[in-house]
């Protein structure tokens, strides 16, 4: 039986592309919602969960996986794209939705259907300690640097520090060392706020989603979901299993929010900064139905090996 929150996603995404036959509709209205999930649903979201992760030793391997994903993906985005003779924008969009994870609107879901709420825990910690660290920080800095080849280093970190989700995420942290958790009628604003972002964000991607003139994408866009969906998660599983000879639900939940396919957020972001919008939307939005298929194939072959 197709999951709730699968139905969502793919319901989501469809109305985002019938939206744009409807000519009452701007042809820029998803930079509105662009800023509504950046400013408003983004931030709900990490003031729910952030507040109370429990730090222990153990959980530097989910942390660490998305963290290793993005910065494997900068070199090895960086060598095709010179390689290819590609532009800056489109080297900057390949690195942003390659190296950036759907961790958490597909993320969740799919792991709590494989692994229930234990894997759900361990999803959290793959997506907002790292998955979101990297994408308010080294995220942002891709996007400054690839925008334009004139930004200063200072304007840069402007954008880093200025990102709402970051400011935030401090705030939150603060609160998860003083242990104090949104509670009461706070939290039930935050969930409802919170509970918007994936419905917005694939709405926003769908709006844009537009397959005419796809073959002039198809080289970059299939390399970076092939780095994404397959060479990023080996990479993770011969890490992890293969050369620190881990195993259990910590790992297996690692290496399947490695396959995740490209973050919206990341998409968002690159199409935000001016970079490739149509390759960040392709990756974004063909990614969801081709993970059906990758992630099947790795939760066999975990089941396998760990």
């Amino acid at each position: 039986m197709i999951q709730a929150p699968l139905l969502l996603l793919a319901a989501s995404l469809l109305i985002g592309v019938l939206l744009q036959r409807v000519k009452t509709v701007p042809d820029d209205a998803h930079v509105t919602l662009n800023r509504y999930v950046i400013f408003v649903a983004l931030p709900a979201l990490v003031l729910i969960n952030v507040p109370g992760i429990t730090l222990e030793l153990d959980v530097i391997f989910p942390v660490a996986t998305a963290w290793i994903v993005f910065l494997t993906a900068v070199p090895v985005m960086l060598f095709i794209a010179r390689r290819s003779g590609w532009s800056r924008k489109t080297t900057g969009s390949l690195i942003l939705t390659a190296g950036l994870g759907n961790t958490a609107f597909l993320g969740y879901p799919v792991v709590e259907a494989l692994y229930g709420a234990d894997g759900v825990e361990v999803a959290v910690m793959v997506d907002q300690p790292g998955n979101f660290m990297v994408t308010s920080t080294l995220g942002i800095i891709v996007a400054g640097i690839f925008s334009s080849g004139e930004q200063r280093k200072r304007d840069i970190a402007r954008s880093v520090l200025e990102f709402p989700p970051f400011i935030v995420f401090i705030g939150a942290l603060i609160l998860n060392l003083a242990s104090v958790e949104p509670g009461g009628v706070i939290r039930d604003v935050l969930e409802k706020f919170s509970a918007t972002l994936t419905p917005i964000a694939l709405i926003s991607i769908g709006m844009q989603l537009k397959f005419a003139g796809i073959t002039e994408h198809i080289r970059p866009l299939a390399l970076g979901l092939f780095y994404k969906m397959i060479a990023a998660p080996a990479l993770i599983f011969v890490l992890y299993v293969l050369v620190f000879g881990r195993e259990g639900l910590i790992i297996q939940v690692s290496v399947i929010q490695a396959a995740m396919p490209p973050m919206i957020t990341g998409a968002i972001i690159a199409s935000s900064y001016g970079l490739n919008g149509r390759l960040a939307t392709l990756m974004a939005g063909v990614g969801v139905p081709v993970a059906a298929i990758t992630l099947a194939a790795w939760y066999l072959i975990l089941g396998i090996w760990t």
